[in-house]
Formats: structure tokens, sequence, C-alpha cells
């Protein structure tokens, strides 16, 4: 009983917010058993937008922001700033468009009848609501759960608030169905459809790409680019946008912070030593979070940690503090035994691939002694994850590695430098320091190696103040600091590279005027300063913003010209396919299995003017010169196999109508949305109270 409570509170009671896919496409409702009833009401609460006037309450959109942020944290997902703002955005477009829907609604006359309710409850054809809250384990709906509900007095709340989601999921519905009355699918739109997804193509091409034209060998004027421009300009649209500048204040850990994650487990050494429960003493200053202790291996331990543990492998050390990535952590060693998996210690240098004669020469001074291992790692190693520790990879076991690598390395013997042996990386030296079979069981203390965002946000804000109250230059005063500014341009909606912004970065962007500098504001890695240097209006880039894309656009024209130009001329007195790819130069390819739902040219990428020439060929046939999108083409299709009529069974028609329909009624549907979105006033406040 219990159980089936905390079900029904949960699913259908007044938190009850979560994810409707209803038949408006792009529209997913929230179910809260009062949240779009009350849009409009409530005068007291803080208003978050209006729809013609009528309100969304803050504190509705916030509950259904908040259940959306539970969800992706129960999956594990982290909720960083710009996926936050994203959710908001879905979440006050989801109360737009439902105050759209229950306005249309209302304005149609659409109702549903108590018996209909009744029936979509309890009939043999609920509405799909009732099987998420009364679920049988199979798929279906526990009926004796249900029918307990619809009698017994003490689910009243529930019920009634099943009920007000089912009228509205079934007003939903006819309202789609009204709107979506005059779609249809022709016996023509099944049978193209079903070619399209099933009949395959072979055929032979000659191509011609248009980047095999040296830049040198096309003219583009200045009148060019500004001719091109004036006829595209709409392809150069962008929407609201603000260029500024900003500093950013890292918030990486630095020595300074290693240290004192470690000089405070240096306070439990002796302690931990001695403690006759090692687990009690580790839970007790770990705040709870130690574990029970198992046997592991070298390889599968922390490279840092392992390499202190098995330096000197004795039950009863205590070893460390050592920082192993974020943590610091003291492990004390309660058992060692042999292990089924050698793990090894290995050093490595990468050099590049074809650079075999190299590796054996800086083999050669090693084995000589002219250089060590670690410092030729140093100088000369491509890889740039270790070679700053002398190519140290620390511990690893068998499948952490390449084949080649592993295999070379776990033959080596201790000591003596291998190689060169080649991988898919270059050509790798290999030293091996240490191999052992052995496991052991660890209890660690560990504490978190963060930065001193206190200090770091100082260093913003003593940035900021030179700024404002000595009217220090913004980018002078960066570089007098060693701090490199950087100039990007961003919409209100737009990503930051490299940086995680939350709504307060936005805030200041809508509220400042050109020349006002942030307050330290939180990037996700770092904390940034920023100067708002222009506000940009909507509409088409200026030219001198745009140029460069302008000229690469018109160099493919031009490119395309000469291309398509060439495989013109050379097709005039060509009489065959290998004639014409030998007068340009090129040869003869054959692509099988080509696809009308997937346009696909194997080596010329996504060509679907090509690939539809294709099927628009009988076998045998040749085309003419065809300007695809990188290419210009001449096509002859030598086959043409599969979705033949007698494929197209009664039950495959059905089907594929079936799912025409339903695309028919989603594009017909948000075409309706978005043209009532663009009549009604919204009004957005999210920037001002978020």
């Amino acid at each position: 009983m219990a159980g089936m409570m905390n079900n029904i509170r949960e699913r259908a009671g007044g938190v009850m917010v979560g994810v409707l896919v209803v038949a408006f496409g792009g529209l997913w409702a929230l179910q809260d058993s009062g949240a779009f009833d009350n849009v409009g009401r409530g005068p007291d609460a803080r208003i978050i937008g209006r729809v013609d006037g009528e309100i969304i309450e803050g504190e509705l959109f916030q509950r259904a922001v908040d259940q959306q942020l539970d969800a992706y944290q129960a999956q594990g997902l982290e909720v960083t700033g710009s996926l936050q703002r994203q959710i908001e955005s879905q979440v006050f477009d989801s109360f737009v468009d439902n105050a759209i829907v229950e306005r249309e609604m209302d304005r149609f006359g659409v109702e549903v009848t108590d018996d209909e309710v009744f029936a979509l409850i309890t009939g043999d054809d609920p509405d799909p609501l009732i099987a998420q809250v009364f679920p049988d384990g199979n798929g279906g709906v526990d009926r004796a759960a249900l029918q307990q509900v619809v009698e017994d007095p003490q689910f009243g709340e529930q019920l009634q608030a099943i009920e007000e989601q089912v009228r509205r999921n079934r007003r939903q519905a006819k309202l789609a169905a009204l709107v979506t009355a005059t779609a249809r699918v022709t016996p023509g739109e099944v049978e193209a459809e079903f070619i399209r997804q099933n009949r395959q193509a072979t055929a032979q091409f000659v191509a011609l790409r248009y980047a095999d034209v040296p830049d040198d060998q096309v003219e583009v004027t200045d009148r060019d680019l500004q001719t091109y421009y004036r006829d595209n300009e709409s392809d150069y649209d962008r929407p609201e946008s603000y260029t500024l500048e900003y500093v950013a204040f890292d918030k990486t850990p630095t020595a300074d912070d290693s240290t004192r994650a470690t000089d405070e487990l240096e306070g439990f050494i002796e302690g931990f030593r001695s403690a006759p429960n090692a687990v009690s003493y580790a839970r007790r200053n770990s705040f709870g979070a130690a574990v029970d202790p198992e046997f592991v291996g070298a390889g599968n331990l922390p490279a840092e940690l392992a390499t202190a543990v098995f330096a000197n492998l004795e039950e009863g050390n205590v070893v460390g503090p050592v920082v192993a990535g974020d943590q610091a952590i003291l492990a004390r060693v309660m058992g060692v035994r042999d292990g089924d998996e050698t793990s090894l210690k290995a050093r490595h240098i990468l050099l590049p691939e074809g650079a075999e004669e190299v590796a054996e020469q800086l083999k050669r001074r090693i084995e000589a002694g002219a250089i060590s291992f670690e410092d030729a790692a140093r100088q000369q190693s491509m890889d740039e994850s270790n070679k700053a520790r002398g190519g140290d990879l620390g511990w690893f076991s068998r499948g952490r590695m390449v084949s080649e690598f592993e295999d070379a390395a776990f033959s080596a013997p201790i000591g003596q430098v291998v190689g060169p042996v080649e991988s898919q990386f270059g050509q790798h030296l290999i030293l091996v320091e240490a191999r052992s079979s052995q496991e052991v069981e660890l209890v660690q203390i560990s504490r978190p190696v963060e930065a001193d965002f206190a200090r770091v946000v100082e260093q913003a804000q003593d940035f900021q103040a030179f700024i404002e109250l000595e009217g220090r230059d913004f980018t002078e005063e960066a570089q007098e600091r060693g701090i490199a500014p950087t100039e990007i341009q961003v919409t209100e909606d737009g990503q930051l590279p490299g940086l995680d912004v939350g709504r307060d970065f936005f805030r200041f962007l809508a509220r400042s005027s050109e020349g006002r500098v942030s307050e330290p504001l939180d990037a996700g890695t770092s904390f940034i300063v920023a100067r708002l240097i222009e506000r940009n209006e909507a509409g088409p880039a200026p030219f001198a913003e745009v140029e460069n894309q302008v000229r690469s656009a018109v160099m493919l024209e031009r490119k395309r010209e000469v291309q398509t130009a060439a495989l013109e001329a050379a097709l005039e007195s060509a009489g065959s396919l290998s004639a014409l790819a030998s007068a340009v130069g090129t040869e003869v390819v054959e692509a099988s299995e080509l696809l009308m739902s997937r346009p696909v040219l194997p080596g010329f990428g996504l060509e679907p003017t090509a690939v539809g020439a294709a099927f628009g060929l009988r076998p045998g046939q040749r085309s003419g010169v065809i300007e695809g999108d990188q290419s210009a083409f001449v096509v002859r299709t030598t086959a043409l196999r599969g979705a033949t009529p007698g494929e197209l069974t009664a039950e495959v028609r059905e089907s594929l109508e079936a799912e025409l329909l339903q695309r028919k009624r989603q594009r017909v549907l948000q075409a309706w949305l978005a043209g009532l979105r663009e009549e009604v006033d919204i009004e957005d406040y999210r920037t001002d109270l978020l």
C-alpha cells in the first residue's frame, strides 16, 4: 500500500513534472497537475514571462527546471552552466507552447467529457499515463492497483490529478487531429519512399575535385567579392550579438594547493601507522568516505600511488601523501600476495612515423651513456602527456597500450632499452624499469586537491578594480600582468569556446553599456573578467567581417567553373568513361550499394546530386556533367537492384503509409505552432530574474 501511494504521489501528485511527448512534435508538455492550469493566475507570484499578457509564474517555471536538472543528475551527468541555460530555455518554450495550445483548444471549443476520461483511465485502451502510473511489469496496466485507486477515497487527490492530466492529453490529441485533418499520403508517395529506402545502385563515375584547382589559377576581384556579398547577403545574417574581451583567472590547483592537501594528510601518518584498526581510522578521518580494502595490482592503481607503494612493498608501510590527479592520498599497506596479472613500470620516447633511423641513433646514444633516457624523452619525445616526466608511463597492465607497444614492453628485460617499435602513433623506444605480479591491499585516506578559490577571486577582483577605479586600459593592464586577453563574439544563446558560463554572464551583457567591465564571473575552470566592446544588431554581418568567407565562396565558384568546363570539353570527344578519365587526367571510380537515403560517394563524401543522378539513369546510361557540392561528375549507372514492385507487400505498404502520415502530421503541427508563435506577444523576463 505504501509503495503504491508513493508511486501515485510521485507520478500523479502536485510534484509530477515530467516529459510528455505529444502529437505536437517539438512541443513537449510539462506534466504538473496544476502547472499549465495556473499560467495566467497567481498575481502574487514572481512572473518569469508573459504570453499575450498571460503570466508564466516563476515558481512553476523553477519547479519544472529543477525536475529536469534532477533527471540529469540522477543519470550521473554534470549540470554545467550552459546545460542549465539550455534546460531553462526548453522549459520556457514549453510553457509558451502550452499557453498557445490551451488558447487554441478553447478557441476551437475542444472538450473532453467525463465519460471519455473514465474510459481513458479504466477502459481497454487507456491513456499512456495510466501504464506509467500503474505498471504491471510487462508493459501493461496493473488493473487491480488501478481499481483500488479509483474506488478508495484516500486516493481522491491523486485520482483527480490523473483525471486532469488525462483530460489535457485527450484535448491535445483532439486538437492535433483537427489541425492535421487534411494530411494525406498517396500511393505514389508510398512507392517513392519504398524505393528511396530500399533501392541500391552501382555506378561508375569520373570526378574532378574543385579543391584540386590551385588558387593562382582562378582570378577573384574585389568587385566579384562585393557582387557576391550583395547577391547573397542573407547568407551572412546573424542574430543580435556582443563583441567582448575577457581575461581568465585559472581555477586549476597550483603546487601550493597540492601542498595544502598533503600537509593536512601529514598529520595522520603516525596515527594511521599505529592504528589497531586502519579501516576505522581511515573512515573517521575521511568523513566516512573510506571503503573496505581489496587486493589490486599495480596497473590498477593511480600511477603516482602505484609508484610510491611498489617502490618498497611491505606490509604495514604507510605511503604518502602523494598527489594523484585531483586527490592527495595517504595509504597503508594491509597485505601483499601473488596475483595472476603482471604489471610493468616503464618509460618511452615517441618519435615520428618513419623516423626509425633517428630512433636507432638515439638508442645508441642512450646505451653509450651520452644521454639519459629521461633527458632524451624530455628533449625529443612527441608524447606531450609524459615527456616532461622523462617519458614516465607509470605502472600499467596488459590491455592498456596498443598491441605492438605492449608486446615489446612485456617481453623486454628490465633496464634495457628496446625498440624502435612501430605503432599507429609512430616509433617508440621503451625502457622497462620494474615488473611485478604482486597485488596489494590498501586502506586510503584522501583529500581533494582544490584551488584556493578565494585567492583566484581576489586576483580577478584586483584586476577589475584597477580597470574601474584607476581608469586603466583593459588590454594594457592584462598584458602588464602577463595575462592574454581574448576577444570573442557571442549571441544571447551562444556558447563560449572553453568556458562554461552561467546566466550571470548573459545578464551582464544584456544590462551593460559598451565599455563596461564585469565583476568576476564563474566560467567553469576559471573566473573571468569581461569588457563589453560593442553591441551588434541583428542582420547581415558587415562585409569586412565576412570578407574571408565571401572570398572562399567565390573561389569555390570559380574552381567549380574550371572543373565543370574541363569535363564538358573532354566529354564532347570522349566515347567512354575510360577515355573521359584519361582526357582529364584521372581514373574511373566504381561505387556499389549506393543508397538514395544516404547519398554518400566513397572518397567524395556527401554528394546528393551525383548519387541522385545514378538512380535517375537506366543501367548503361551516362549522364552529362553534374555540378556536385565539392566535385564535378559524369556518372554511368551499371546496375539498379531492390525495391521491385513484388517486394512492396501490403504489410510493408501499410507500415510505410503510417510512417509517412506521421511525418506529415508532425510537419503540419510544427509549422502551425511556429506560425502561432510569431503572432503572439512573448515577454521573457528571465535575464532580469534568474
